[in-house]
């Protein structure tokens, strides 16, 4: 089974706007739709089984729409993360719903909900979230569309993991894109878990191995961050470096399975 843990759909009457504003600001173009439905088909293509959603609530009054929205297309093949922006109100309610509707994660994008992810205003939320048996996955590192900020810098995540012991933190883009150094001084060893999501091209197969190595094959998840990358592709790429089909198999879908339940 392959497991795509790091994917975006939007419904089917904003995705053409918001594929093109993310598209011009960050200066690439999108693999597919941005549709559930375009996701399916693209999965049916690479041989994708299922697929993680990670919704972003960009302001408070998002929320509960973006949760309600996540909830209702998950199926079979489809899984959605929830999200909360960290100043929606009552939150603690929106989170108790999350959990009663088999919600699994959290997805936190701190430069698009403009907060440090190391901020103590953001640890009651944290500490919830553990509490509740969910797990987080944070944006890490650079984002093409801030490249000049950096709001989830592995320093930052070192001190939030140290602080939530035991706690499962997905860190995307292998830990912090385009904070290669930072990740391999900080986050090595440490019990998080990396995506792999739009990373290879950034990285190449040398670095992306010793990565991988470094962290632990059974803390690496595949991840396609579609629409931006082409699942074909990434899954191409996995298999250029040099792991058994067992670690192959671990990172396309047996961690995430493990992680997930499935």
């Amino acid at each position: 089974m392959i497991v795509d843990l790091h994917a975006h759909c939007f419904p089917d009457q904003l995705a053409p706007r918001a594929l093109s504003i993310l598209a011009e600001r960050a200066g690439t173009e999108p693999y597919f739709n941005g549709t559930v439905s375009g996701l399916k088909t693209v999965m049916d293509e690479a041989g994708i089984d299922r697929a993680v959603l990670q919704p972003i609530a960009t302001k408070p009054g998002q929320t509960v729409g973006v949760n309600r929205w996540a909830i209702s297309v998950q199926e079979e093949r489809i899984i959605s993360f929830g999200t909360i922006h960290p100043e929606t109100q009552g939150w603690q309610d929106e989170l108790k719903g999350l959990v009663g509707a088999g919600i699994k994660g959290i997805k936190f994008h701190p430069n698009y909900q403009d907060f440090m992810v190391d901020d103590p205003k953001l640890f009651p939320l944290y500490e919830a979230i553990f509490t509740a048996g969910l797990m987080v996955l944070f944006h890490s590192g650079v984002d093409l569309w801030y490249p000049d900020t950096n709001q989830c810098h592995p320093r930052q995540l070192k001190k939030v993991l140290t602080l939530f012991p035991g706690a499962t933190i997905i860190a995307a883009h292998m830990g912090g894109f385009r904070c290669w150094e930072a990740v391999e001084e900080n986050l090595l060893g440490t019990d998080l878990y990396f995506d792999t999501a739009y990373s290879f091209g950034e990285l190449g197969v040398e670095r992306m191995e010793k990565l991988i190595r470094a962290q632990g094959v059974e803390k690496i998840l595949f991840g396609t961050d579609s629409p931006w990358s082409s699942p074909q592709a990434e899954i191409a790429n996995l298999k250029t470096l040099k792991l058994t089909a067992e670690e192959q198999q671990m990172i396309l879908g047996g961690n995430a399975r493990r992680l997930l339940n499935i």
